[in-house]
């Protein structure tokens, strides 16, 4: 493979390491303040929607913007985050009784989305 060719497949692939890197500084901010597991998923929702809105140097981006040209495309991502930082948060902050269900119905919920998905895209 042409070392133009490595360029090009690698390119898009750098945002998600912002991801593993707000996993380790939510996990870090989470063990100093004594909340490691919500530092954790607060960390994992700041990394998606990192990876999600913000330009890399080398990728697109419009005019005068620190947006890039993809935002937006993976929506699903940023949905997903907002929801990882509203756990963390939430397991912080409110009795322990209620998040599991509403995580649990998120989930739920999000597999009959993928399932609707595959038989939409077929069609």
């Amino acid at each position: 493979m042409p070392s133009e060719e490595v360029e090009k497949h690698r390119r898009p692939h750098g945002s998600h390491a912002l991801i593993p890197a707000g996993v380790l500084i939510g996990l870090g901010a989470g063990l100093l303040l004594g909340y490691p597991g919500p530092g954790v998923l607060i960390g994992l929702g700041c990394g998606l929607i990192a990876a999600s809105l913000v330009v890399l140097p080398g990728e697109g981006k419009k005019e005068g913007s620190f947006v890039s040209d993809r935002a937006g495309a993976n929506w699903i991502t940023l949905i997903v985050g907002i929801f990882m930082i509203l756990i963390g948060v939430g397991l912080v902050w409110t009795p322990p009784d209620y998040w599991p269900s509403v995580v649990a119905i998120f989930l739920i919920l999000l597999g009959v989305w993928f399932v609707a998905r595959m038989y939409i895209r077929k069609e």
